[in-house]
């Protein structure tokens, strides 16, 4: 799910979680007159947000969290930025001590809000109202950022090979994003005559390990006898995927993906990939942020709010103009 350092729960697919951090009084690292700006003379911001990334080495949620980031900055408050390294023991312990040293908001990356629970407490009991991003709603956790977004490219992946063949399916259970994309995968291919192989990638060493599953798949599963297609719930998994195929000298596997990262896109248009649903996570990140600082300042919405997401499905026929509009993942 291309899903901050800490694993990604995707995954992808991976799963995001946006916290912000109240002060012992009430919302702790607020203005008391409601100002996000920073002190007079003193230079330095009266709020922060705290960024708990999922694993520093995956871009997709990277973009979700530095969203936050950015957004927090935009009104004038701190954002301070930890990698959880895919580990959800991490992003508790960061979680409790960013609550702990009172900052005013925090963002975490991919890890499911269920698994949460030892830092969520921490914030709920100085009343910081929490986001996820990927990870879902829960007790404490008010706002989540939905970013499943797999029934497309598994309906496309579908449709391209006919309603049959073989695909070998890389997932992460770890991850809700992934698990919510296997489900939409699984649901497409019910009633098809496409016969699937279900491998687990691990994180960290997301493209290595699915660079070793299709290598093992390839070789069960030789070209002309019937359409072939790895699928992957998130971009790291499907570009190791590439690699292996690039190296058998395999051009009769078609790979799709999730996240739209830039390497995912660049892979597409050079003809190796055949397409990737992009979610834009950076504007996910910034409206989970406007929710948790209005949340900050006037308390919890009375029903959990989840937001949706933009998507496209990239692919070669429309990669030069996806790219025209979106510069900033060209490689």
């Amino acid at each position: 799910m291309s899903l901050i350092h800490a694993r990604r729960i995707p995954a992808l697919g991976a799963t995001v979680v946006l916290v912000l951090i109240a002060s012992a009084s009430a919302y702790g690292g607020l203005d008391p007159n409601g100002s996000s700006g920073t002190s007079a003379g003193s230079g330095k911001a009266k709020c922060t947000f705290g960024v708990v990334r999922f694993d520093g080495t995956d871009p997709f949620s990277n973009a979700s969290t530095d969203g936050t980031a950015q957004y927090a900055k935009s009104i004038g408050c701190k954002a301070t930025i930890v990698d959880a390294q895919g580990s959800v023991d991490k992003a508790n312990s960061a979680i409790t001590n960013l609550a702990v040293s009172g900052a005013t908001a925090i963002a975490i990356g991919v890890f499911p809000t269920s698994a949460l629970k030892a830092g969520v407490a921490a914030a709920r009991a100085k009343k910081i109202p929490v986001a996820s991003w990927g990870g879902g709603v829960g007790p404490g956790v008010s706002f989540a950022a939905s970013i499943g977004q797999g029934a497309g490219i598994s309906k496309r992946l579908v449709r391209d090979l006919g309603g049959r063949g073989s695909v070998l399916d890389l997932g992460y259970r770890p991850g809700l994003p992934c698990q919510q994309r296997e489900t939409a995968f699984l649901a497409a291919v019910k009633g098809t005559r496409i016969k699937v192989t279900k491998q687990q990638i691990t994180i960290p060493g997301q493209v290595t390990s699915a660079q070793q599953a299709t290598l093992a798949w390839a070789a069960s599963h030789p070209a002309g006898k019937e359409p072939l297609a790895v699928w992957a719930c998130f971009d790291d998994p499907a570009s190791g995927a590439v690699a292996a195929l690039r190296s058998l000298g395999r051009t009769d596997v078609k790979v799709y993906g999730i996240n739209g990262t830039s390497t995912a896109i660049a892979l597409i248009k050079a003809g190796q990939m055949t397409a990737t649903t992009w979610i834009d996570g950076k504007d996910q990140g910034i409206r989970l942020g406007k929710l948790l600082w209005k949340a900050a300042k006037e308390g919890p919405p009375a029903k959990p709010v989840t937001i949706g997401a933009k998507t496209i499905i990239v692919d070669k026929a429309n990669v030069d103009a996806f790219l025209k509009a979106h510069p900033g993942l060209a490689k």
